[in-house]
Parts: C-alpha cells; structure tokens; sequence
C-alpha cells in the first residue's frame, strides 16, 4: 500500500529541483567570483613582472650608464697618470741638467781660488760665479719642490684611479647579474603566459594588489632614494676625479713654466759668468800688455843705466892721469932752490887742477854710487814686473781655462765636463802659451748639423796643434 501522498511526490521533486537551482546559482556566482580572481591574479601578475622587468631594465640603463661613465673617467685618468709621469721625466730630466752646470761653476770657483794672492780679487766674474751658484741652488730647488709634488699628484691620481676601478668592477658585475636576472624574468613572463594560455595584457588602467599597501609603498620609495644614493655616489666619485685631473692639469701646466723659468735663469746666469770671465781675460790681457811693455822698458833703462856706470867709471879711472900729473909735477918743484921755492902761478894752477880733479872725482864717485843704487831699484822693480806678469799670466790661464770647458751632460751617471774645440782655439789666440788643465781628456763634441736617428751623439775632436805642443811640453 502507498505510503506517499501525490502532493509529496510532487513537493519533493520540487524541492529537489529548487535545490539543484540554488546550488547551481552559488556554483554559477562562485565561478564568476574565481574567473574574476583569475582575471585579477593575471592582471596583478602581469603588473609585477612589467613592474620587475621595467625596474630591471632602468636598473641596467643606469648601470651602462654609469660604466660607461666610470669607463671614461678610469681612460682619462690614466692618460692624466701618463701625462704627470712624463712631467715628471721632463723635471728629472731639467733637475739632472743643473748636475753639470752646477759642476762647472764650482770648478771655475774651485780653480780661480787657485790664483796667486795678489790676483785674489773679488771680481765682477767672482761676483757673477757666486750668483750662478745661488740662481742654480735655487733651481735645483724649485725642481725638486715641483718633482715631490708631481710624485705625489701621482699618488693621488692612482689612488684615485683605483677607486674608480674598484667601482666599476662592482657595477660591471652587479650589471651581469641584473642582465641574467632581466633574462630569466623574461623567459620567466613567457612561461606563465604559455600555461595560461593567454596574450600578454596590457598593465594600463592597473594597479597591483600589492602596491595598494603603504608599506609596499614605503619600501619602493626607499629602493628608489637608494639607487639615486648610488648614483650620486658614483658621480661624487667621477667630479672628485675630474677635480683631481683638473689639479693635475694646473700642476703640468706649472711644472712647464717652472722649467722653462728655471732654464731662463740658468741659462742668463751661465751667459753672465762666460761674459764677465771673458771681460776679466781682456782686463787682463791689457794689464799684462802694460806690464810686458814697462818691463821692456824697464830692461832698456838697465842697460843704459849699466851703459851709464861703465861710462862713469871710465871716466873715473881717466882722472888718475891728471891727478898722478898734478902730484908728480909738485913733487918735482919741490925740489927748487930755496930761492925759487915760491908760490907763483904754477904752484896756483897746479893745485887748482888738483883741487878740481879730485871735487870731480868724488863728484863721479857720487854720481856712480847713485847709478848703482838706481840699477839695484831698477833691478828690483824689474823682478816685481816679472812676479806680477808670472802672476797674472798665471790668473789669465786659470780664467781661460774656466773658459775653455763647457758642460757635457752625464757620464756614467755622473755629470761631466769637457773642453769645448771652439773655445780652446779662442783661448789659444788670447796666449798661444795657454795649457788646458793638465789630464783633462778632450771632450766629445755633439754635432750640431747632424739629423736622424744619430742625431746629437758625440764625435772625438781633438786638441789643436798648438795645444797639444804646449801640453806635451808641460808633460816632459
């Protein structure tokens, strides 16, 4: 028997069925709410990897950036490493020049010291010497203050540089790995774009879930103050190098003046001394001219003086005649008569001629005795005339040869000096007599007139003939 009312059968079927209608309702909510999610999820998704991909590659924009930027920088600051070295060469170089300039001014010194006494006088060529020695200390110092400094702007542009170095090799390598993030992010948005089976979307009019939190906000803001505080720092860096290189650029640009004043001033000071040497030469040669004349001179009144004693004696020894007649004739009239024996005329001219041969005599003797004393001072003077010739032709040679050397660079590493062919034939026309400093080798001269790659090397020249002859003479 049925146990179910019609009514029930059909409530219950309905039921079912209301049932089944709200369930598929939710289900058909619920499936709008998840496609709506995945549309969100994709959307924020796709926003991300944009966001990642955009930051990475502004990230490796700024890096080439500023490699490229450090990369200049580092080329600059080694062609400014290069140009402070070659500065620094080119004062060496200046500094080590002074060596034989300095050398041969004290040698001058040094040799003129060696002149007699009576030469020792505080010339205008002592005065002129003094002040080369003083100008080329002062040179000497002046290169140097500017070699220490370029030696330490040279430290400074390599430390600089290393800084600069260290900075990119960072760079350089935080870029290979932004780029191999930025390429595995890519592949990365490739694969999810493929399992979901979807066409890139474009992020306009979006806004990732995630950026709508302040704190995500506060964290980009902080990433982005970090990457401009990286930059900065960066370009800190390359204005501090610019600045240095600036520097740099001053202290060449000084070091060029300092040399080429230096060499002004050792070059006037050198031409000062050679001038006032050669004025003292021809000072003197006059002097010595005026002596040799006085004491030919000299000679010639010795010899007349001799002359005039030799005459004197003569002269003398001619009044022993009257005088032994005078006597012999008053010896004889003594023998008259008593008678006779008067003081007539006779008697008076016979001792008047006495008288005046005998005043005569001693007046002879005096004139004599006065001509020897006057041959004795002549003498004397003659020998002072000699003395004082010996000395100054003596002081002449010295001076000639100060003059007759020159600088000739470095030798073996030591500054040197050589005599100049030219200004020894000079020398030797002042006084063919004139002997070079005893062992001092003839020099090499550089040939002016010679071009290429033996341009400036040395060639023997020998000494002249005539002194060579004085030189061998003074040897034996």
């Amino acid at each position: 028997m049925s146990i179910h009312h019609p009514n029930d059968w059909h409530g219950s079927s309905s039921k079912n069925m209301d049932h089944a209608k709200t369930m598929q309702d939710h289900a058909h909510r619920q499936n709008e709410s998840s496609f709506q999610a995945h549309e969100q999820t994709m959307g924020d998704n796709v926003m991300s990897y944009n966001d990642v991909q955009s930051s990475m590659k502004q990230k490796v924009h700024n890096s080439y950036r500023l490699i490229d930027t450090l990369q200049k920088r580092a080329g600059s600051l080694e062609n400014s490493i290069l140009q402070a070295q070659k500065t620094l060469a080119d004062l060496e170089d200046a500094l080590r020049a002074k060596d034989p300039l300095m050398q041969l001014c004290m040698h001058r010194l040094e040799k003129r010291e060696r002149r007699p006494h009576r030469e020792l006088v505080q010339d205008k060529a002592e005065h002129k010497l003094e002040d080369e020695k003083a100008t080329l200390m002062d040179t000497q110092k002046r290169l140097s203050d500017s070699i220490k400094r370029t030696k330490n702007m040279i430290v400074d542009l390599e430390g600089k540089l290393k800084e600069v170095r260290h900075d990119l090799d960072h760079k350089t390598q935080a870029l290979s790995i932004d780029e191999t993030c930025l390429r595995t992010t890519m592949r990365s948005y490739q694969t999810v774009m493929e399992l979901t089976g979807r066409a890139a979307m474009s992020p306009a009019g979006r806004q990732p879930i995630g950026h709508r939190n302040n704190g995500a906000q506060a964290s980009m803001q902080e990433s982005h103050k970090n990457e401009l505080g990286r930059q900065q720092n960066t370009a800190k860096l390359n204005q501090a190098a610019a600045a240095l290189e600036e520097q740099n650029r001053a202290l060449r640009e000084d070091s060029k003046k300092v040399m080429q004043r230096c060499q002004k001033a050792a070059d006037d000071a050198a031409s000062a001394s050679e001038h006032s040497l050669q004025e003292r030469v021809n000072d003197s040669q006059q002097m010595k001219r005026r002596l040799e004349a006085e004491l030919a001179a000299t000679h010639n009144k010795i010899d007349h003086t001799r002359n005039t004693i030799a005459e004197t004696r003569a002269q003398i020894k001619a009044l022993d005649e009257p005088i032994d007649n005078t006597s012999t004739c008053q010896s004889y009239r003594q023998q008259r008569a008593t008678r006779e024996h008067i003081v007539d005329p006779v008697t008076t001219n016979l001792n008047r001629h006495q008288q005046m041969v005998l005043r005569a005599r001693d007046d002879l003797v005096a004139h004599n005795e006065k001509e020897k004393d006057n041959l004795r001072e002549l003498q004397e003077r003659r020998d002072r005339l000699n003395d004082d010739i010996r000395d100054k032709t003596s002081a002449l040679h010295i001076d000639l040869d100060c003059l007759s050397h020159s600088t000739a660079g470095h030798h073996n590493g030591k500054p040197s000096m050589q005599l100049s062919k030219t200004k020894l034939n000079r020398s030797l026309k002042v006084d063919p007599r004139f002997v070079p400093t005893p062992g001092a080798v003839t020099a090499s001269f550089p040939m002016s007139t010679a071009r290429g790659p033996k341009a400036g090397r040395a060639t023997s020249m020998p000494l002249s003939a005539r002194g060579s002859m004085a030189l061998s003479g003074v040897m034996r």
